[in-house]
Parts: structure tokens; sequence; C-alpha cells
């Protein structure tokens, strides 16, 4: 059970596959985002810039400062990304179709947030958590777990969408 959940149930379900709707039919976004990725004996911290269209994106970190203006690129599905064997993942896939395990309204820092737990990869153990403006969708936070140890925490900030119709953005 998710901790400091309220108002689960069908509705807020029905909230969190609005949202996977959405990540399926935007054409790309774009945000920044603190991640931790957590492999026992290494913890690698990166700030980045994330801008994705279509099934491709790029990832520019900003910081540490060793690896500023280092630029990892992904396409045709391929979002599994690895540097000095550190891997992360984009959380796209998962946010536009991952198999609902759990979803509740959430409060955070004030403010109610969709905070919702999806399936990666059926039996194999993987899951993320993921929580969502309630409004727009934009991902605030996700945390990749595997056998319910989370290897990486992603924060973002200034995330936004991009759609088909006329290129309209929102965040």
């Amino acid at each position: 059970l998710l901790t400091g959940c309220t108002g689960g149930g069908s509705s807020t379900k029905g909230k969190l596959e609005a949202a996977q709707s959405v990540y399926r039919t935007m054409s790309g976004c774009t945000a920044q985002a603190e991640i931790t990725a957590d492999y026992g004996q290494r913890v690698y911290g990166y700030t980045v810039d994330l801008t994705v269209k279509g099934g491709s994106g790029v990832m520019t970190v900003k910081e540490p400062e060793n690896l500023a203006g280092t630029v990892l690129t992904w396409s045709d599905g391929e979002t599994q990304l690895a540097f000095d064997g550190a891997e992360l993942d984009t959380t796209l896939p998962a946010c536009q179709g991952g198999e609902i395990v759990d979803c509740c309204m959430e409060e955070q820092a004030g403010a109610q947030v969709l905070h919702g737990t999806l399936d990666l990869d059926g039996d194999q153990g993987g899951q993320i958590q993921c929580w969502f403006q309630p409004d727009s969708y934009g991902l605030l936070r996700a945390e990749l777990s595997q056998d319910g140890v989370t290897v990486v925490t992603m924060k973002f900030s200034d995330f936004s969408f991009t759609f088909p119709e006329g290129g309209a953005e929102y965040s």
C-alpha cells in the first residue's frame, strides 16, 4: 500500500489513465531533472536537461562539473542510457502505458499530487512510482525500483509537453 495516499479508487485510476493518454499522444516534452542512481556500492548524482521528440531524445548533463556538457541520445524505443556503469531510464515508456498497480492522490508541500505505481516489466520485479501534477500531468518525481529497492530517483522541474496539433505547449 502507498503511504500518505488519499482518495484512491476508480476516479483516481481514471486520472492516472488520462495521464498515460497524454504521454501517449504527446509529440515531445522538455524538462530539467535531478537524478540519483543508487546501485549499492556506487551512487551517481546528475542534473540534466531533457528533450524528447517522438521516440528520440537528448539528455545533456549540467552537473557534476566534470561531466557537464556530456550529451546522451537515444532513439526508436532505446530508452536505457548508460554512463560509467550507471543506467538511467527516462520513465516515459511507463508513463505511456505501464500497467497500473496502485494510484492515489497525495499531499506534498501543501498541494495535492497524483501518485501512481506502474509495473515496468511484468513479473520481473521492476516498478516505477510517479508523482504527477494533477491537472497538467507533468512529471514531478519518479522512482524506479527493482525487487522493492529504489535504484533511480528523478525530480523534475520545468516540465512541459508539445502536442502534434499546432505545436501547443503547456506545463
